[in-house]
């Protein structure tokens, strides 16, 4: 069919309402009406917060929301990029890039090395629970929401900093349609993505199918290898299924696959206790670092991230009646992933982990989740009630190979085996430092959830609705492992017998007790003050479970002043599972009170305000405003390298977060468009006695105090945020295209990443400033070019560390992307 002039102007007025306003953008729901913005106006938003289209300006939360329109101009491809637009959000992260998780209000976190438990905030793709951030997942989306604070009642366990939801762009019916957007650029990019959506019976089935791409070289070069680091190489597709067979029934499927194969690492050394075991043998390196600089670094492990994600889910309603409505929410899904980083960010061998056995992973899950909801709504009193389950299974086992420094008796101890450099260079060793292997051939991690929930709105008045909700959760957690000393990495013990450093007769005993050693069998063996007797394959398999339940719930008021005001007030509870430390199980036992870990338990007041304003002519304004106070109790936090230099999950006892965000938008004259978000946060543990820890010789554990930590303040939260954009759209020229050049400058101040005081415990405040100039609509056809820049004045900062300068003797941390520069061309059609 013919390109008509008609149809190019629909495209136009159809997209610019998604590309007037840059920050935050507002976001249009599948087939949903919007006011007319060719004025200058603002547009209607429409978010999916209380699990129902509605404009966001009418829900009575603090919400940020982007179209993807609004994420293409920002560069934002995973959640590092999206919390510099977002206020209250953090990203938090360690040496591996792309195992990212969200805090937000300073709750959140991934719960640690413990089972169970899990993020404190949880994405959503299509009401379905799942990951939402590292590569793979922001593309072809009707909307990104940020929702803040506690949902419980509606979204289940452990939102208690709140939800990130990704709503996909369902298949449209009556429709041919699609684009194709291509980007080249720094580091040698190449990235794309694209859609395509196809009617296949008119009102009743449509497809969609979409994917992405993107590759690009790393900013982080290995000074001895030249290797790469912080690359990118992934891909994704999703397949979207329509179907409406009558007009009470709408059902839509989804299948997506994302698959990510990078080079991770690229982590800096940063600073080196002088009271640790290995300082002397840090420190040359520290200095070698401190030269190179933030772009280069030496490691000792090829490292890489590999993942594979697949999502099945159908989503279908039934209209019982006019007022009442059936929800079938299912889906399956796998994920499977395995990574390698050096943790000590040097040559050494002293924390590395290479990784799972070929063919195997170190994550490899079977979630099945399934929802049923009832929804009666008469225009006066809204209730949905429902039930949700979901099922975790490993499927194989989780395998690991993990590097430590040999000990001069093995696996019990003895001190670090340190070479001179004469034996280092006979043994042709790169380290004055011995690799032991570590083997975890088996593991298994499983978790089931169950909950029933109820909300309701009811209008008291016209305008003035209260809002109340309960949800009951219940969790279950548990799993198994199993592990072994490499024999290979004790025949070093025999190559320095053939040098006579040793007798043969003492490199066959310590050959002997290690080679093939049952790693945890030893340790159980030695601590009921035995000898240990058990090697692989013969090992035990030591289990541990848990499980946890608690209530969430939520009431509010909100006021509809006007048609464009509304204020509101809010209270809800939070739940976070419980969880369980194995590394305890395995030398303290279950009945230790550092094996099981508390719930999480959040209580917050918000108060809010949303406002549109006519400021008379063409000029219009928006402001929304909340404030908050949360009270949070036995709150989940990590303790470093406690036991056999492993972390473990405990509680600290209070805290409070309280805080403010803003975020406004003005258009005083056609084709300029002013916007600013804001959010503060104060955020800090009332009462914090980290947990006594008992020497436990066999697993090479000293006595280590409780600490009061109390008063310090949280890790990863910072305290002011900013972002400030502006736009200018040019005056159009018949038959040449829409023009437009975009600012936009974010800042965050220092913020903690740990509550110990050490060097580096704090990241120091950023800002970073982007530029973008588009054409939009070139010479009349549905092409759209753009030219941007990021970081254009090239800021180094810090986007995650690891914290064990007082425990591992080391900090490390990796750096955010440089500035980059690149051009963007979309086709649409």
């Amino acid at each position: 069919m013919a390109i008509t002039r008609k149809f190019l102007m629909s495209l136009y007025w159809g997209a610019a309402p998604l590309v007037l306003v840059a920050v935050p953008s507002p976001v249009l729901a599948q087939d949903a009406p919007q006011v007319d913005s060719s004025g200058g106006g603002l547009d209607e938003i429409i978010v999916t917060a209380r699990r129902v289209d509605e404009r966001a300006q009418q829900v009575p939360i603090a919400i940020t929301a982007f179209s993807q329109e609004s994420l293409r101009e920002k560069g934002v491809n995973n959640g590092t990029d999206l919390q510099n637009f977002t206020p209250s959000l953090s990203v938090l992260g360690d040496v591996a890039r792309n195992q990212e998780t969200y805090s937000i209000r300073g709750m959140g976190g991934n719960g640690g090395p413990g089972t169970g438990s899990g993020p404190g905030v949880v994405g959503y793709f299509a009401e379905v629970p799942t990951s939402v951030s590292g590569p793979g997942s922001f593309y072809d989306l009707a909307s990104l929401q940020v929702l803040k604070g506690p949902q419980g009642t509606l979204f289940g366990r452990n939102t208690t900093g709140g939800a990130v939801l990704l709503e996909p762009v369902h298949p449209k019916m009556g429709v041919v349609e699609g684009y194709v957007d291509l980007t080249l650029g720094s580091y040698d990019r190449r990235s794309g993505q694209g859609a395509l959506n196809i009617p296949l019976v008119d009102d009743v089935l449509a497809i969609r199918v979409a994917g992405q791409f993107d590759k690009r070289d790393g900013y982080v070069r290995d000074a001895v290898t030249g290797f790469d680091y912080l690359n990118r190489n992934n891909y994704s597709l999703r397949f979207g299924l329509q179907f409406n067979p009558t007009e009470t029934i709408r059902s839509y499927t989804s299948v997506s696959y994302v698959d990510v194969k990078e080079h991770g690492g690229g982590s800096i050394l940063l600073a080196v206790n002088p009271a640790r075991p290995y300082a002397a043998l840090l420190q040359p390196y520290l200095i070698e670092q401190q030269a190179r600089g933030v772009r280069s670094t030496a490691l000792s492990v090829p490292t890489r991230e590999v993942a594979k994600n697949f999502l099945a889910l159908n989503n279908t309603e039934f209209d019982l009646s006019d007022r009442l409505t059936l929800k079938n929410v299912f889906s399956y899904a796998r994920t499977r992933s395995t990574s390698a980083t050096d943790r000590d960010s040097t040559p050494l061998p002293i924390a590395d982990l290479l990784g799972a056995y070929p063919g195997s992973y170190n994550n490899n899950l079977r979630t099945i989740t399934e929802e049923l909801q009832l929804r009666y709504d008469d225009g006066t009193l809204r209730i949905q009630a429902g039930g949700f389950f979901l099922d975790q299974k490993t499927p194989s086992p989780l395998t690991f190979q993990t590097v430590n420094p040999m000990q001069q008796l093995g696996l019990l101890g003895g001190g670090p085996l340190i070479l001179p450099p004469a034996l280092q260079a006979a043994l042709g060793l790169p380290t004055p430092l011995v690799p032991a292997l570590g083997l975890q051939p088996t593991a298994h991690v499983d978790g089931r959830s169950k909950a029933v929930y109820a909300q309701m709105q009811y209008k008291l008045t016209p305008d003035l609705t209260a809002t109340a909700g309960f949800r009951w959760t219940w969790d279950r957690f548990g799993g198994d492992i199993q592990a072994y000393q490499d024999p290979q990495s004790y025949e070093v013990f025999n190559r320095l017998a053939a040098l006579g450093v040793i007798t043969p007769a003492q490199a066959a005993q310590v050959i002997g007790l290690n080679a093939n050693l049952c790693t945890y069998d030893a340790f159980q063996a030695v601590a009921a003050g035995g000898f240990p007797s058990l090697y692989y394959p013969n090992c035990t398999t030591p289990t541990f479970s848990g499980k946890s339940d608690g209530p969430t719930w939520q009431i509010g008021l909100d006021w509809q002043a006007n048609p464009e005001t509304l204020l509101y007030v809010v209270s809800r509870r939070g739940y976070k599972s419980g969880a369980s430390n194995p590394i305890v199980s395995l030398f303290l036992g279950q009945q230790h009170p550092l094996f099981a870990v508390r719930p999480e338990q959040v209580t917050d007041l918000e108060v809010g305000v949303k406002k549109d304003w006519d400021l008379g002519g063409e000029a219009k304004a928006r402001t929304n405003i909340s404030a908050f106070y949360t009270w949070y109790n036995d709150i989940q936090v990590i303790q470093r390298a406690s036991i056999a230099g492993s972390d473990i999950l405990t509680n600290a006892e209070k805290a409070r977060v309280m805080g403010l965000e803003f975020e406004g938008q003005l258009v005083p004259v056609r084709g300029l468009t002013l916007s600013a978000v804001y959010s503060y946060n104060s955020a800090k543990y009332l009462k914090y006695d980290s947990i006594a820890i008992p020497a436990i010789p066999q697993a090479l554990t000293a006595a280590q105090p409780s600490r009061d930590l109390s008063g310090t303040p949280f890790s990863f939260v910072p305290k002011h945020k900013f972002s400030l954009n502006g736009r200018i759209d040019l005056p159009a020229v018949e038959g040449v295209g829409e023009m437009a050049f975009n600012a936009n400058w974010t800042y965050q101040s220092s913020q903690r990443v740990t509550p110990e005081a050490q060097p580096f415990d704090t990241i120091a405040g950023y800002g970073l400033v982007n530029l973008r100039f588009e054409w939009n609509n070139m010479f009349g056809a549905p092409v759209d070019a753009a030219i941007f820049g990021t970081n254009i004045f090239d800021k180094e900062y810090r986007v995650t560390a690891n914290p064990g300068y007082n425990n591992s003797g080391f900090i490390n941390s990796i750096y955010g992307e440089p500035g980059q520069y690149g051009v963007q061309l979309r086709y649409r059609f």
